[in-house]
């Protein structure tokens, strides 16, 4: 947002003072740089008053380097920067021309020489930009990118002015702006308050681009020579080459030495960047991407729980824990070098410019610190695990138990000290995205006033801990009672201890654990080489069942509800079976230990086990329904009922009817009984089938004219005695 109200700034600064001189701009086209060409009227830059300064300093910077392009006063820095980009520019003209002289596809050493000076030379005019408004993540582009826009606008400025312009060649003013352009000097520079030289502004830099435009649009009518023939100090397309081109200022020979014609084609412009560019990006990332990827699935895949040859999960604390944890730290440290590769590559040797080199940045930056980040955590982790293993093994015991426990007081105080190590990388990434140093402070500060809050209850529970892991009056793994809670002993850290008990896993705060009667029924003298308790929670439901099921359909519901549990992945060792209770029929008890470690999974786990097992029964008592007609229907129309069934019950494709038969003769009807086989997925589409069967059948018996007889009628029809006339 700030960036954005620079911009709107840089904008309304150009539009004003382009209105003082403004002179026949075209509609489309950002009215600032204001000289526009006219040979009748522009003076020449052999006529300019500072031309024979400018001559001098452009002298001093062929025979020798000064190291500072800045001075301290308006006329020093610009000429002085004018005179070192004019030496850059050269220096680029003359290698890139001495391709035919030699053979081969690297410069030779002359020209090697050349181009350090070039970028020796480039680098001093990069510190004449105040680039204090700039992220640190683009701020190495970004003066790239407006020193080579910045010397072909002052080549067009200085080439096409319409009246003289006088350079101050004194400090009285903080502040001067080159007439018909939106290029200020200053020396009010944002943290510097003893700074003496003049920097090109902030408000310089934000209006380059728009400037750069407007001399991109009209250098492009003009060739090369016609450029340089108007002002020998001139650099023609010194951006555009260098946007264009691979390499840095210059590109290698080997692209050099290709024909003109293939040149032209690999620098087809697309946007900002040339097809080559896009090319070589591609190629990059074809090979940074699988390479991050395939790091980042196998450092994700470490943390899912294995299964051994019987299904069961594997231990989180068995032997390979030291090995997993080296292993993800390893899968986790090519990420941010690779990152940092990458965006080296793309920047400098690919040369993008512009906001894609400002989004690749940003984008290498954020997962380049994301991942050292990760990387530092996963160190320290891996430290905590092995200095468990070492210290083991200077001990002579080869304890399952005692490496969980201490790697559970190692553990904390690593992990504390990889947290402060990821959470600086974090402030360092925000103010390389250039979130201002304030918000950064006001944002650290957050922490600090939670402690703050908090400080007396935190600090009594950390000096708790630390003595609970001294005296030890409890270790993981054991069986005790603190105060009214009793369970085996999961985790003790700095603020809490973790204890599973018959009903679920409580955290009790270590000052309340201190200030509690502890009673430890674990015997510390027979727990060496003790199996690993399965850390689970048991599921009990007892449920009615419908009366009149048989014995298919309860077994049916009992495989139901089994395969439900073992496709969960959060419930396992399932018990489901069915009695007869002489009270009420038949109950239905179902058992499975949830893999949970807190009441919320375990309430959910135990909520969707009952509702699957509900909804299971619901089906299942859905699956056999019976149908009636009256006695009188003929045969011939019973004998195929059974098909008049199939028929509208087959008519859902994910239906199918299986044994029909006549199952009674009623009192007053004649009773058919048919099973139906389901495949649907949803109990509500499978509740809706039936109903469209119900109806299906309604229609059908109509349109054969077989009643379904009303038991009512037919007692009231029966019982009615027939009466005889009066008088027969």
């Amino acid at each position: 947002m700030r960036l954005l109200v620079r911009y709107l700034m840089g904008v309304a600064v150009g539009l004003l003072l382009s209105l003082a001189t403004v002179v026949d701009v075209h509609p489309g086209e950002m009215p600032v740089v204001l000289n526009a060409p006219n040979e009748n009227v522009t003076i020449a830059l052999e006529e300019q008053p500072f031309y024979d300064d400018l001559l001098i300093y452009s002298a001093n910077w062929d025979q020798s380097y000064l190291g500072k392009v800045t001075g301290l006063t308006p006329q020093q820095t610009l000429l002085r920067f004018y005179a070192v980009m004019a030496r850059v520019g050269e220096i680029i003209r003359d290698v890139s021309q001495q391709t035919d002289q030699h053979p081969g596809l690297i410069w030779g050493q002359e020209a090697q020489d050349e181009i350090r000076e070039a970028e020796v030379l480039f680098r001093t005019a990069k510190r004449t930009l105040d680039d204090s408004s700039i992220p640190e993540s683009i701020r190495k582009d970004t003066q790239e990118e407006s020193v080579l826009k910045l010397k072909e606008i002052l080549d067009y400025a200085f080439a096409n002015s319409r009246e003289p312009i006088e350079i101050p060649n004194d400090k009285e003013k903080t502040d001067w702006t080159m007439p018909g352009t939106a290029i200020t000097l200053t020396r009010s520079v944002k943290n510097d308050s003893g700074n003496q030289d003049y920097f090109f502004s902030q408000e310089t830099l934000e209006n380059i681009n728009r400037m750069y435009g407007f001399v991109r649009d009209t250098y492009g009518r003009s060739t090369t020579e016609e450029i340089i023939a108007n002002n020998p100090l001139a650099s023609p397309r010194i951006f555009e080459d260098f946007s264009y081109s691979p390499g840095y200022l210059v590109p290698p020979k080997w692209y050099v030495s290709l024909p003109e014609s293939a040149k032209r084609y690999l620098q087809t412009p697309f946007g900002e960047q040339s097809l080559l560019q896009y090319l070589m990006t591609a190629l990059l990332l074809l090979i940074y991407i699988p390479v991050v990827l395939v790091c980042a699935v196998k450092l994700l895949n470490t943390y899912r729980y294995n299964r051994d040859r019987s299904g069961r999960l594997l231990n989180r604390f068995a032997k390979r824990q030291v090995d997993i944890s080296w292993r993800r730290f390893f899968l986790a440290l090519p990420i941010a070098p690779l990152s940092v590769i990458a965006k080296i590559s793309i920047a400098n040797r690919i040369n993008f410019t512009g906001e894609a080199l400002k989004n690749s940045n940003s984008f290498f930056d954020i997962v380049a610190y994301i991942s050292l980040g990760v990387t530092i955590v996963l160190f320290f982790e891996a430290i905590a695990n092995s200095s468990a293993v070492w210290i083991l093994k200077f001990r002579g015991s080869q304890s399952e138990l005692e490496k969980r426990r201490l790697r559970n007081l190692i553990l904390p105080f690593s992990r504390f000290l990889g947290a402060i190590g990821a959470v600086i990388l974090i402030y360092q990434l925000m103010l390389r995205l250039g979130m201002p140093p304030n918000a950064v402070i006001a944002f650290s500060a957050v922490p600090g006033l939670a402690v703050g809050l908090g400080g007396s209850r935190l600090l009594g529970n950390l000096f708790a801990g630390i003595a609970i892991q001294s005296d030890r009056p409890v270790r993981v793994g054991e069986f005790c009672k603190i105060g009214s809670e009793m369970g085996f002993v999961s985790r003790i850290g700095l603020r809490s201890i973790d204890m599973i008990t018959l009903s679920g896993r409580i955290t009790i705060p270590n000052n309340k654990v201190e200030d509690e009667i502890i009673k430890n029924y674990s015997d510390r003298q027979h727990q060496l080489g003790q199996p690993e308790n399965s850390l689970s929670q048991g599921i009990e439901l007892v449920m009615d069942l419908p009366a009149n099921l048989g014995v298919g359909q309860l077994n049916g519901i009992v495989e139901r509800i089994t395969a439900y549990i073992e496709e969960n992945d959060q419930l396992d060792s399932p018990v489901v079976s069915f009695s007869e209770d002489g009270s009420s029929g038949e109950l239905l008890t179902v058992f499975a230990k949830a893999c949970s470690d807190n009441w919320k999974d375990y309430l959910q786990l135990k909520q969707d086990l009952s509702a699957e097992s509900k909804t299971v029964i619901a089906i299942v008592n859905n699956l056999k329904h019976s149908i009636s007609i009256a006695y009188d229907t003929p045969s011939h129309k019973r004998q195929h009922i059974p098909s008049i069934i199939r028929d509208v019950v087959e008519s859902d494709k994910q239906l199918k009817l299986g044994p029909c038969r006549l199952s009674a003769l009623s009192d007053y009807s004649l009773d058919f009984t048919f099973f139906i086989e389901s495949t649907y997925d949803d109990t509500g589409a499978f509740f809706d089938a039936i109903a469209r069967i119900k109806e299906g059948l309604l229609q059908a018996f109509e349109a054969n004219e077989i009643e379904i007889p009303l038991p009512t009628s037919i007692e009231i029809h029966k019982s009615v005695p027939i009466l005889s006339p009066p008088g027969s």
